[in-house]
């Protein structure tokens, strides 16, 4: 028993003597769809930007950093048909400083969609029906990052969803489909510590 009051007694004042880092992150995405029904899709180019923060814990190369995010992702297929979804992105990701300058980091994002549009080969905007696409995402985030100048990181993630993007549609006999087609992106970004 004492050894445990003495361990969290130990967490307790380990997390008292944090520090705490605010910050702005820019990025850099190039997304597309994986799964069973995504083998037509193509990149597209998209961005992100929005808050972050750093947790660094004494005397342990850990670090947590969750964010907010506004997520652009632009996806294609083989017609140029192009389809866009903004979504409020929170990746809560957890840093292992391998040397003083490099780290790794991986950690649960959740997503929910603000917006998807389309676009097809013509130009043409195309309409969704809001029911077509799911409202929220789970996914896994993973990469590295190097902090070689003072308060700027930068790093390199691969976000990989894993709820469906499409919810499931009923088809003209009234059975449900299920779509599978998640997200995948690629991010090259950018972290300004204050």
């Amino acid at each position: 028993m004492f050894k445990k009051i003495l361990i969290a007694a130990l967490m307790v004042a380990s997390f008292s003597f944090a520090q705490i880092n605010f910050g702005v992150h820019a990025a850099a995405n190039m997304s597309t769809l994986w799964g069973d029904d995504a083998e037509n899709a193509e990149t597209g180019i998209g961005f992100s930007a929005g808050l972050g923060m750093k947790i660094s814990l004494p005397l342990l190369p850990i670090t947590v950093a969750p964010e907010v995010l506004i997520d652009m992702r632009n996806m294609t297929d083989d017609n140029d048909a192009t389809l866009t979804e903004w979504a409020l992105e929170v990746p809560v990701l957890v840093r292992l400083s391998l040397l003083p300058i490099l780290y790794v980091e991986a950690g649960p994002t959740f997503a929910l969609n603000l917006s998807v549009s389309g676009e097809d080969d013509d130009g043409n905007e195309v309409e969704f029906n809001d029911d077509y696409f799911n409202t929220f995402e789970f996914g896994l985030a993973f990469g590295v990052g190097t902090g070689i100048v003072p308060f700027v990181d930068i790093d390199f993630r691969v976000n990989l969803g894993l709820t469906n993007m499409v919810a499931d549609i009923e088809n003209p006999l009234g059975k449900d489909v299920e779509v599978n087609a998640k997200n995948l992106q690629f991010a090259l970004g950018a972290t300004y510590w204050f």
